[in-house]
């Protein structure tokens, strides 16, 4: 899996969690005065990408991003193009369309209010996924962009539990008493009947119990403006159907009790969210009035199994939503990602794709360009490649006025001892080809040495456009061949049979 991360800012401890097993990891991110422009780290390769200050900060950003990966040599096959943050969109949308859309685009939506203007996604009207570090986030991502929102994926992460803050501070409302939240998402069951109920039954051995109801969907407007009419509605937090995210944080935090409108209580984000948070869980779903305000009585007065309880989850949920535990979410979302895109919607759900089901046949994908380097002799290589059509027009057309004298080129390193970073060779050399060649013999003047080798186009002035990178090759030290003490083998004459 090759993966390219995109941000305007990047921690590197979380880039290091998700190279940790074993992918191919570009970050590519801003640069600044006096640092370089490639920088390898254990496992993964971070680029810094100079761009243009001032003005559409995005876009150039998102010049500046293909420009580092095409003076790289880091060419644009990636398997996932992941946009951090808001400015890097139209860098992912730019390198993704460069790469024949064959990429997965993801997007980390962090934002509110003015942050969460869209710069775009440059060529892309939208990414095939949206990643949330909090559930609350997702709702209103998925409130914001409407039903072509997409897949939204949640990825809890303690960091995104406490990046926001309720900015709104206490308000002024009159003391009441302990408040249960019920957290409906957009495919919550409906159980409004249920919590109207279960709240009313609750109160009468709990006086005092108010609550709160949060979610988007029309039908729990009309559960909170029921429960303000028993006097069942909480003042401090049950004065808008969709808060901001701190506002949530602080709510949930707070609150006596969480309600939960999904028939898994363990796996869903919000009730995962509420236990780090602090807050008992309960579930909505599937209960009779009885059992909801059961429930709700014994997370009010069973004071010490709801702290037990409410420890364990969350010392359970610390471990997953850890850096490393959100970079194997992250991962693990990646490879679904990717298998949809690859064998269709129905491999998310499980099902197997039959042979001669598809009406329209799917063409055969074309080969991309490669570059083989293999020794023959101590101070002989033999260099194999292919051009795609494709790849040869782009280079030209990112030579612009140098285009017209421009030649194919395989330029060689040599990297004899040394950890390659693309910078750090001994030498370099260049092997003028020509587009009809497959194939050629180069002689090279040392024996025993270890040679990188890229397939390139060369402007007249010396511009090089990178097209693919072969893998180093080892050539042989020259030397004696082995003594070799001969064997002999005794015969004897075969006897004459009487």
């Amino acid at each position: 899996m090759r993966i390219a991360l995109i941000g305007w800012d990047l921690d590197r401890a979380a880039v290091s969690a998700i190279a940790r097993p074993g992918v191919d990891l570009v970050a590519l991110t801003r640069w600044f005065p006096d640092e370089a422009e490639r920088e390898a780290h254990p496992g993964w390769l971070e680029v810094r990408c100079p761009h243009e200050i001032g003005g559409d900060e995005p876009t150039s950003f998102g010049v500046g991003v293909v420009r580092a990966a095409s003076n790289a040599g880091l060419s644009y096959d990636f398997d996932v193009i992941h946009a951090l943050d808001p400015k890097a969109r139209p860098a992912a949308g730019e390198l993704a369309t460069r790469g024949g859309g064959r990429a997965v685009v993801i997007a980390s939506d962090r934002a509110e209010g003015e942050e969460a203007e869209n710069p775009g996604f440059g060529p892309l009207s939208a990414p095939d996924a949206w990643f949330c570090d909090h559930p609350w986030g997702a709702e209103r991502l998925r409130t914001r962009i409407g039903p072509n929102a997409g897949r939204i994926v949640t990825v809890l992460s303690q960091e995104g539990l406490a990046h926001w803050l309720d900015r709104e501070g206490p308000r002024d409302a009159p003391e009441e008493g302990s408040c249960a939240v019920f957290v409906m998402s957009h495919d919550a069951r409906r159980c409004s009947r249920t919590i109207l109920d279960g709240v009313k039954s609750a109160r009468e051995k709990s006086p005092g119990l108010v609550a709160a109801v949060f979610g988007a969907d029309p039908r729990w407007d009309r559960l909170r403006r029921r429960l303000k009419g028993e006097g069942l509605l909480s003042t401090e937090w049950g004065g808008t159907r969709l808060p901001a995210i701190g506002r949530w944080n602080a709510a949930v935090s707070e609150a006596a009790v969480v309600g939960v409108g999904s028939t898994n209580a363990i796996d869903d984000p919000v009730a995962r969210a509420a236990c780090l948070l602090g807050a008992p869980v309960i579930r909505v779903a599937g209960r009779t009035p009885e059992s909801l305000a059961r429930d709700i009585l014994d997370a009010l007065f069973d004071r010490d199994r709801r702290e037990e309880d409410v420890r364990l989850a969350s010392a359970v949920e610390a471990r997953s939503s850890d850096p490393e535990g959100v970079a194997l979410q992250w991962l693990r979302s990646y490879m679904r990602l990717i298998d949809a895109r690859r064998n269709g919607p129905e491999a998310g759900d499980g099902r197997i794709r039959r042979a001669g089901t598809g009406s329209t046949p799917i063409a055969f994908p074309e080969l991309r360009s490669r570059l083989a380097l293999t020794p023959i002799s101590s101070r002989e290589a033999e260099a194999s490649w292919t051009v795609r059509p494709d790849d040869w027009r782009s280079a030209l057309e990112w030579l612009g006025p140098e285009a017209p004298r421009a030649v194919l080129t395989i330029r060689l390193f040599d990297v004899t001892d040394t950890a390659f970073d693309g910078l750090n060779a001994h030498n370099t050399s260049d092997v003028d080809v020509s587009l009809s060649e497959t194939h050629r013999t180069i002689a090279l003047p040392f024996d025993g040495r270890s040679i990188a080798a890229c397939l390139g186009v060369r402007s007249r002035w010396g511009y090089f456009h990178p097209l693919t990178h072969a893998r180093i090759c080892h050539l042989p030290r020259e030397g004696h061949a082995p003594a070799i003490h001969p064997r002999r083998l005794r015969v004897a004459p075969r006897r004459p049979v009487v």
